[in-house]
């Protein structure tokens, strides 16, 4: 009976350590690696759930985008990123390719997610 709950412990153990492993990659990229975040104003947006949210929606799918977050209210859009997968300009010609004016708000920023 002992071995079995010890066994049970350490299969629960290894089970975490892989769910920790899993939520540490986004969209293919590892987050524990420093991670660039830039904020544009973003031109010719006239809501958030078609133009904002597609913004989000589709910078997520772009290898190396970490997270996005685009705010109607605000003309704004944030984006976190591994440079050593995709560019600021890269980012930037996305967005423009939507249709949208994108000038850049705040200078790229090292942070760790």
């Amino acid at each position: 009976m002992r071995q079995m709950i010890i066994a049970a412990i350490l299969a629960s153990g290894f089970a975490l350590m892989n769910v920790t492993a899993k939520a540490q990659t986004t969209n293919g990229v590892d987050t524990l690696k420093v991670t660039h975040q830039i904020e544009f104003e973003v031109q010719g947006m006239s809501c958030q759930a078609g133009c904002a949210n597609g913004i989000d929606n589709m910078l997520k799918q772009q290898k190396g985008v970490v997270k996005s977050k685009t705010t109607y209210d605000t003309g704004t859009s944030t984006i976190w990123y591994n440079k050593e997968l995709i560019s600021q300009k890269e980012i930037e010609n996305l967005i423009k390719d939507r249709g949208f004016k994108v000038k850049v708000k705040t200078e790229d920023q090292e942070e760790d997610l």
